[in-house]
């Protein structure tokens, strides 16, 4: 996922990392012909179980093509039903293959801790048409919903959703336009467009 060239030499370090790969640093040469792995971060994970990411295209209900990512269970049974918990912002396909660290974190999900305790994570990309922030999600986040509980792995009664801050919103919309989730979590959700608007960025001072 990252590389670094020696400036003298044609030595590299880089690493290699999945959702399930963890990004340990590897020594080669651009001829890559050997290549020695330098560290073993992966060593604290062989107590547990890890799940999986694949992704998945679908059709918006608008006719867009989109993509979004699966994160199943260890041990996954296509014949099982799971709960499943949806979670996004924005675009997010384009991480299938980061590795995640499991952490609490003030602004999303611990999809291992979700996968740890049975549950089916969803990623799905969306795709914004400018006035219709809310609309724009629903058309990308139901369809794709939808598809995994046609593959039969999903329990429809079990759907939670989660998001925070632009994603708090979009969360807060689709609570009402549907009553297939069970459960919502909206975190710091932008309420009011015009004082976001007209808001400052920490750290850069520019207008949001």
């Amino acid at each position: 996922r990252t590389i670094q060239k020696a400036k003298q030499t044609e030595d590299v370090i880089y690493t290699l990392e999945s959702y399930a790969q963890y990004p340990d640093l590897h020594h080669s040469t651009l001829a890559f012909k050997q290549s020695v792995r330098l560290t073993d971060g992966a060593a604290q994970q062989q107590r547990f179980t890890w799940g999986t990411a694949e992704l998945i295209r679908f059709t918006s209900l608008d006719g867009r093509p989109i993509e979004g990512v699966v994160y199943k269970p260890a041990n996954f049974d296509p014949n099982k039903q799971y709960p499943l918990m949806v979670n996004f912002y924005e675009k997010n396909s384009e991480t299938l293959h980061n590795f995640r660290m499991p952490e609490p974190h003030r602004s999303t999900i611990d999809y291992h801790y979700y996968n740890s305790r049975g549950y089916v994570v969803f990623n799905p990309d969306v795709h914004y048409r400018d006035g219709y922030p809310g609309e724009s999600c629903y058309n990308c986040v139901m369809p794709g919903i939808y598809a995994l509980i046609n593959a039969g792995y999903i329990d429809a009664k079990r759907i939670g959703a989660s998001g925070h801050s632009w994603g708090g919103y979009q969360t807060a919309y689709l609570a009402t336009r549907t009553n297939l989730f069970a459960a919502f979590e909206s975190g710091a959700p932008v309420v009011n467009m015009f004082s976001a608007y007209g808001g400052i960025r920490w750290g850069s001072g520019l207008a949001r």
